[in-house]
């Protein structure tokens, strides 16, 4: 259902009335904006309206100062429409309306059903833009998110590593990339179900992002492989990093009934490094730390 929530700038409380009387008949409700003290109580929720009305002769605000406390991000804003009631257009008023992002201009006298229908139809359109924008952001979010783990996607983590082998490349900071996964998960499945699977995966994801600094990215890469991109650390610290982890994760109450086992293949970032080889070296490692019986830590 479409918002119908109108701020209304005008000069008097009477002028005010009039519009609210013909509002409130249509469906709509109305808050006032009289002064600089009431747009001040108002301008910080100014995007709870999906409406701005303004009389163009109000003296406490400009056209500009109105549109601008309207924009609540970068690429939306509260559709603005300026009312003029001078015997004539005002050239000079109606050029700085549109110049500052009015959506519409209306001169009066006017016929109430005129200015109930643009209300309404402005209403509509920026009911549709902001759908729009909530489906792109999730979207977005699909394409950047892993759904099962709420971590990062391997999509974005790709993109992630391609820009901090560049970084290396240039800057020579060491990066370590640490691939890991969850050995006897399927084992879990078979004794328990996929769905009691996917939660210790999900349960697994939660705490480790717990564990890891804010400068390091974690990603969900497939399945039950996850990848840790270790910034401004090298090989060994990495190592002592991820012992310090997976102790952690040993202490997890609601993990220790299942008896998790976590193998760790850890490789660096190397002069004119690509991702595929990175990831085909952090694989390595990852199949040679199976391969242990204790610890299951490797660098390649």
């Amino acid at each position: 259902m479409i918002k119908k929530q109108i701020l209304i700038f005008e000069v008097n409380q009477h002028n005010f009335d009039v519009l609210k009387s013909l509002f409130l008949q249509n469906g709509f409700t109305c808050k006032a904006v009289l002064n600089i003290e009431d747009f001040n109580n108002v301008k910080e929720n100014i995007n709870d309206y999906n409406l701005i009305l303004v009389n163009v002769s109000v003296n406490y605000l400009t056209p500009v100062q109105i549109i601008v406390a309207s924009d609540f991000d970068t690429s939306i804003k509260v559709p603005t429409i300026f009312i003029d009631s001078a015997e004539e257009y005002n050239q000079e008023k109606l050029q700085e309306c549109f110049e500052a992002g009015a959506c519409d201009y209306i001169k009066k006298p006017f016929e109430a059903i005129e200015v109930v229908k643009r209300v309404s139809y402005h209403c509509q359109e920026f009911a549709k833009f902001q759908e729009y924008r909530l489906r792109m952001d999730k979207l977005a979010n699909l394409a950047t998110v892993d759904q099962l783990s709420k971590l990062t996607s391997k999509m974005q983590m790709q993109a992630i590593l391609k820009h901090q082998i560049d970084y290396y490349n240039r800057y020579k900071r060491d990066t370590t990339i640490v691939y890991f996964s969850l050995v006897n998960i399927n084992k879990i499945i078979g004794m328990f179900g996929l769905s009691k699977g996917e939660k210790i995966i999900s349960l697994f994801a939660k705490e480790l992002k717990g564990l890891i600094r804010a400068s390091d990215v974690l990603a969900r890469w497939e399945g039950s492989d996850f990848i840790i991109a270790l910034t401004n650390t090298n090989e060994k610290s990495s190592e002592v990093f991820i012992k310090k982890i997976s102790q952690e994760l040993t202490r997890v109450e609601s993990l220790q009934d299942f008896n998790l086992e976590i193998a760790f293949g850890i490789t660096s970032f190397m002069e004119n490094d690509e991702m595929k080889m990175v990831i085909e070296r952090a694989k390595y490692a990852l199949g040679e730390a199976k391969q242990q019986r204790y610890g299951k830590i490797f660098i390649a």
